[in-house]
């Protein structure tokens, strides 16, 4: 409920003295151990303090409710048909007031984000069974080994209904208000009483047995990687590889794919990638020459393909996901320590690529004349190709000052793959991968002015390399690079803007087609025009766009008939890349959309 700042919060005012001692017989009423704790002490009324102040408030996703704080600290919320609820502040004064779940570290983690607690992430207490509970009672979450609650939420359905580890799913606690989230921001941020930190060692101790064999597959993958790092270049064919050395073998293909042929710098055009396409087209070229041929998954130690990179997505090397039905490959982590200080070797490909080379070259000899003119079709028609790249710059004293901490030039131009680069410099030079979880980075002091919101400053401490990567681009100020054929590349403000091309109804019933944006590319609106009269058959006639600057003049160019498909192409065979084009078809029926 509090993931996000509040949409609406009233001015706090102080409770008069009728209403502060009703909420507190509510509250006694709501927690019978804390009224024999307060009642004990003198000076009963100090669960609700003399000068305690209340706001109306609304959070971000609609529910109305009343806050209630005292020195700049929030103690209790009141919802509609619930008792009030302690905030974390007032549960570690009195950590027994609500009953208790115990969770896992990395789950509380994933509560912070603003997810809900789900019963696979139940783990039984110190009692050795869950609390007797309905729906909708209030509980009190916490760490196992921890007695201190570090959220509180409503259970979603009775714990007489919830068994721990037995492979049940679902919602089994609603939260409410969990430690870091922006109603504790809202108070003096004081940490959990003897908390060190949230770990994941007992976490790791409980795994199911899918989860040991998984483990038990990463520990092999390392232990075959120490290996590989011994072996020789070149093994003897005289004897049939053991299944170990098939392992090592097909781990071995595996680096020289990511590295040698996907490469970092195409990664982001290559990904995503079906399980079978890596596979075939880029793991078993990569098999070594001398004994390629018997380095298959199915006489490895994995037998399938699927669980081949199960391991290698739990090992930290790549990131593959379920897309209907399929496993894909979405991501590769060129910093794991497997893909370091790699060598090149023959592979089953470079052999491959050789006898095609020499066979290209006798083709060439045998008919050369024939072989000159295609390419210098094809020459021709490279150099048409106009060329566009993005570039940015850092924009800001906080963003220069995560470029010169990475020992880059602070004022300099940087394409995407550049920026990438300084952000792993930086990376590497700060330590900054999460130990317990290689996949995400921390949020230090500098990554945090550079690129997370004011709302975000107590809350994000992590993110990952793309997440990252994006947030720096949105950061900074973009230019891009504009290449025409046979001239010098031209560097220019902003985004580029693409070519425009509008087909809509005029006059009733008599279609046309506009198209804006040709002068972006260097094209010559007159010379269009021409062309277009010709390859249309119709007429083109162009006018100027009124409120443009009389320095940089943009036309609108008219074509008679609906011509989005010939226009598109033409602009195409004139060396504008197809991204660059935007269609838009008005008198498309309903549903149909653009083309």
């Amino acid at each position: 409920m509090f993931k996000k700042p509040l949409t609406n919060l009233k001015s706090f005012s102080p409770l008069r003295s009728s209403d502060r001692r009703r909420f507190q017989n509510e509250a006694y009423g709501a927690y019978p151990s804390v009224k024999e704790i307060c009642t004990a002490e003198e000076g009963a009324s100090h669960l609700m303090p003399d000068d305690l102040l209340s706001a109306k408030f609304i959070s971000h996703i609609g529910t109305a409710g009343v806050l209630y704080k005292h020195e700049k600290k929030p103690l209790w919320i009141s919802l509609e048909n619930m008792p009030p609820v302690p905030t974390v502040y007032t549960m570690w004064q009195y950590p027994s007031m609500l009953p208790k779940l115990y969770t896992w570290g990395p789950v509380v983690r994933k509560l912070m984000d603003g997810a809900d607690l789900m019963i696979p992430g139940l783990v039984l207490g110190p009692e050795g069974q869950l609390p007797d509970l309905n729906t909708g009672d209030l509980v009190a979450i916490t760490i196992k080994g921890y007695s201190i609650p570090l959220a509180v939420g409503t259970m979603a359905l009775p714990t007489s209904n919830i068994t721990p580890r037995s492979g049940m799913k679902g919602k089994a606690v609603h939260i409410i208000h969990i430690y870091k989230d922006f109603l504790w921001a809202m108070g003096d941020k004081s940490e959990p009483p003897d908390l060190e930190s949230i770990s994941d060692d007992d976490y790791e101790e409980e795994v199911n047995e899918e989860e040991h064999e998984q483990t038990k597959d990463i520990d092999v993958i390392a232990e075959k990687t120490q290996e590989i790092s011994m072996m020789p270049d070149t093994t003897t064919n005289a004897k049939q590889l053991t299944t170990n050395e098939i392992d090592e073998w097909l781990l071995k293909s595996v680096y020289q794919a990511l590295v040698f042929k996907i490469k970092h710098e195409n990664a982001s055009s290559v990904l995503p990638l079906s399980a079978s396409s890596f596979y075939s087209a880029y793991i078993m070229p990569c098999r070594p020459l001398t004994v390629g041929s018997e380095v298959d998954i199915k006489k490895s130690s994995w037998k399938k393909l699927q669980k081949f990179l199960k391991a290698l997505d739990k090992s930290g090397l790549l990131k593959t996901k379920e897309q209907r039905g399929e496993t894909m490959v979405v991501s590769i982590n060129y910093s794991h320590p497997s893909l370091q200080d790699l060598h090149k070797y023959k592979t089953m490909e470079s052999a491959t690529v050789q006898a095609a080379n020499a066979k290209e070259t006798a083709a060439k000899q045998a008919a050369s004349a024939v072989k000159v003119t295609d390419a210098t079709k094809s020459k021709n028609s490279i150099s048409n190709q106009i060329e566009i790249q993005d570039i940015f710059k850092p924009l800001g004293n906080s963003l220069q000052k995560f470029f010169e901490e990475a020992k880059h030039d602070k004022d300099g131009l940087y394409t995407i793959p550049q920026v990438r680069q300084a952000m792993l410099d930086y990376i590497k030079i700060h330590d900054s991968v999460d130990p317990q979880n290689q996949k995400m980075i921390n949020i230090d002091p500098v990554l945090c002015d550079a690129i997370l919101t004011k709302q975000e400053y107590n809350l994000v401490n992590k993110l990952t390399r793309d997440q990252i990567l994006h947030r720096i681009c949105q950061k900074m100020q973009p230019f891009h690079s504009l290449k025409l054929p046979g001239k010098d590349a031209v560097l220019k403000k902003g985004p580029c803007k693409p070519i425009e091309v509008v087909q809509e109804v005029r006059q009733g019933r008599k279609t046309i087609t506009k198209v804006t944006g040709v002068e972006g590319f260097g094209l010559d609106v007159e010379e269009l025009c021409k062309e277009l009269t010709r390859l249309c058959a119709s007429s083109a006639t162009y006018n100027p766009i009124h409120g443009v600057s009389p320095k940089n003049p943009l036309h609108e160019i008219m074509v008679q008939g609906p011509q989005i498909k010939n226009i598109t192409h033409f602009v195409i065979s004139k060396g504008v890349p197809a991204r660059f084009i935007d269609t838009e078809d008005k008198t498309a029926k309903k549903g149909k959309g653009k083309k």
